[in-house]
């Protein structure tokens, strides 16, 4: 027996809806309220009418019959002369509408006739406005999630490395050791590619508008990638035309997210010669801070027919690059977005077996005030001075270990751990083993202020994402205790995955002294706990620890560069640029063989704007050299030996 004609089956399946049912269907997804003018003058339903739309119809109107003229007076005119026949489309401006609960609704009304069909279809903007904001923060939620969740394990991996890098090893260890954290290095720079791709994209990332100079950005940014280039042998200059204002106001971070991005592509794929950056004034724009910044190497080069792709998300010139070269090719595409956010765009120009050269234009405001163009030249140096040779061959007897920056001011300290993850918590007592501290532990933020309030704790260390209470609630039921209590606050401090700026601004919100970030890093524990530990010494002082081996020649280096002060001081009164220079590259290359990693970077810096002839940016250094002298306090590394 066969089955009726009409009746479903797999050879003859169900007929399509009928044309009003899909009609009203895609009425309902565009979310519109659609009406057809009737004989009666009336407007009838057509289709569902949305719940937006019946909020702001009065209490006595009906949603299947109205009459819009009546409803909204101010389309009197515009229903009256809806044309009678042929095929047009007209609308209004936008007005505004409050709606039962008060909430004021913006609406636009559009008028079709077509074949004698005279309709009205009204519509509210700010729903699709609204709609859109809700991706945006489930996507933004997703991302806060992700990077959290990823970013806990990696805690622990990168952490744990770093302490057995610390260790006593063979040569064949040390090795192993190395490949590990350069593979968990690698592992994070792609997660953080990936979500700040993503960020840029879903449109969670805004301009910053603050002053800054341009000679510090990109000197900073050329600093940055200094020391890997130099491991290949090459040299990084950069140079600012003449026609550049010195002073801007615009977004820093972002601009020194965008060279760096372009500097470390460069580098990956040139094995000698060097890269050079060039910023001058835009001569495609009249804006007076319009400016177009040019990254140049001596690379491998690339294809013209791939020259565009390599723009792409996850996209490189050839497949083998990936293979042999590393990285996805996520730099190139957040760098076109940031750039497209600072109203500008990126491209590149290549030659194979040459080299490359990519560009990227970015508009700024020129701050208040005078400003003067500014042109210079930052390279590897390769000169040597006699008293530098004498310095650099002491350095080279002394290797120090790596400095925790802290010292001895973190120790005897009474801590509250606050992590649900055991990993996280093996780690924290490792960084923490041998300094004295007294570490309790709570798995969760319930436990946690229970403990709070039986124990006086010198600081508190707290997860964010944990069971039963999480540590925003458990640090504002902590500081309630405190203002009940009448007592001191005490510091807490938020370690969380979480990474996102409104995950720094909701941890402050709620009650945290400070956010710090995970993976973190031994040094830059120890160097919050010296910070925020009982009154704030470590706010006040510099605590650097130094090898055994040299301590008895620390003093003497430390008073070599106290003396150097005065010379920078006269050197600027001259105008003596090369004696500035000279001395910046001294202390850039002395500081961190003695353990001063600041002196380093403020010889770098220093060196940079003298050979930018750029007296602001040096008096600002000298004088943070300054106070670095007057506060820094050290100690041996013997005290660090049971770590």
């Amino acid at each position: 027996m066969t089955a009726p004609r009409n009746s479903p089956s797999p050879l003859n399946p169900s007929p399509p809806a009928s044309s009003e049912a899909l009609a009203a269907g895609i009425l309902a997804a565009l979310d519109l309220a659609v009406f057809e003018r009737g004989p009666d003058g009336l407007f009838h339903r057509v289709g569902p009418v949305p719940q937006w739309f019946k909020d702001v119809l009065p209490d006595s109107a009906g949603a299947d019959v109205v009459d819009l003229a009546d409803i909204f007076p101010h389309l009197e005119t515009f229903v009256a002369e809806l044309p009678e026949d042929g095929v047009s489309v007209s609308r209004t401006d936008t007005w505004k509408e409050r709606d039962r609960d008060g909430k004021e609704r913006h609406l636009q009304a559009l008028a079709l006739n077509v074949s004698g069909r005279r309709v009205i279809v009204l519509e509210s903007p700010a729903r699709a406005s609204e709609h859109q904001t809700e991706r945006q923060r489930a996507r933004s939620d997703f991302l806060a999630a992700m990077s959290h969740e990823i970013r806990t394990p990696m805690n622990a991996i990168i952490g744990m490395a770093d302490l057995l890098d610390q260790t006593s090893l063979t040569a064949e260890q040390r090795k192993y050791v190395e490949v590990f954290q350069r593979a968990g290095e690698n592992l994070l720079n792609l997660i953080n590619d990936i979500l700040d791709l993503s960020k840029v994209e879903s449109g969670e990332v805004k301009l910053d508008a603050v002053d800054f100079e341009i000679v510090g950005v990109v000197a900073k940014a050329t600093g940055i990638i200094q020391e890997e280039a130099m491991k290949k042998g090459l040299t990084v200059q950069w140079r600012i035309a003449a026609g550049v204002p010195a002073r801007l106001n615009g977004d820093p971070g972002l601009l020194q997210q965008i060279l760096i991005n372009l500097l470390q592509n460069s580098m990956k794929f040139t094995e000698k010669g060097g890269l050079d950056v060039v910023v001058e004034p835009d001569p495609d724009s009249s804006g007076p801070a319009a400016l177009r910044f040019a990254i140049s190497d001596t690379g491998i080069g690339i294809p013209a027919d791939k020259l565009e792709m390599i723009f792409e998300d996850f996209t490189q010139a050839d497949s083998s690059t990936t293979r042999k070269y590393g990285g996805t090719g996520l730099g190139l595409a957040i760098s076109r977005e940031l750039a497209a956010l600072m109203h500008g765009r990126v491209w590149a120009s290549s030659e194979v077996g040459r080299g490359s050269t990519f560009y990227f234009t970015a508009k700024f405001d020129v701050q208040a005030g005078p400003v003067a163009p500014l042109t210079g030249t930052s390279a590897q140096e390769t000169e040597t001075t006699e008293a530098e040779k004498t310095e650099t061959a002491a350095e080279k007897t002394a290797t120090p270990r790596r400095s925790d920056g802290a010292g001895r001011i973190v120790s005897g300290l009474r801590i509250l751990l606050v992590d649900d993850s055991e990993d996280n918590r093996f780690l924290i007592k490792s960084y923490l083993k041998g300094m004295g501290c007294l570490i309790d532990i709570a798995k969760d933020g319930r436990m946690a202020v229970e403990k709070f309030k039986d124990v006086r704790y010198d600081l508190v260390l707290m997860d964010v994402e944990m069971p039963e209470m999480d540590g925003y609630a458990a640090t504002r039921a902590i500081r309630e205790y405190e203002q009940a209590a009448g007592s001191q606050p005490v510091p807490v401090l938020a370690l969380t995955a979480h990474a996102f700026r409104e995950a720094v601004d909701s941890t402050i919100q709620a009650g945290f002294t400070a956010h710090l970030t995970k993976p973190i890093r031994r040094s830059t524990l120890l160097k919050a706990l010296a910070r925020y530990g009982p009154d704030g010494a470590g706010a006040h002082k510099i605590h650097v620890t130094v090898p055994e081996s040299i301590e008895d020649l620390v003093p003497g280096y430390i008073d070599k560069r106290r003396e150097d002060l005065p010379k920078f001081t006269e050197a600027l009164a001259s105008g003596d640029y090369d004696t500035i220079r000279r001395l910046g590259h001294n202390l850039k290359g002395s500081g961190a063989s003695y353990g001063f990693q600041g002196l380093t970077d403020i010889g770098a810096a220093i060196e940079s704007s003298a050979q930018a002839h750029y007296g602001p940016a040096i008096r600002a250094k000298v004088e943070e050299l300054t106070r670095y002298l007057e506060d820094v306090e050290w100690s041996v590394a013997e005290h660090l030996t049971e770590q």
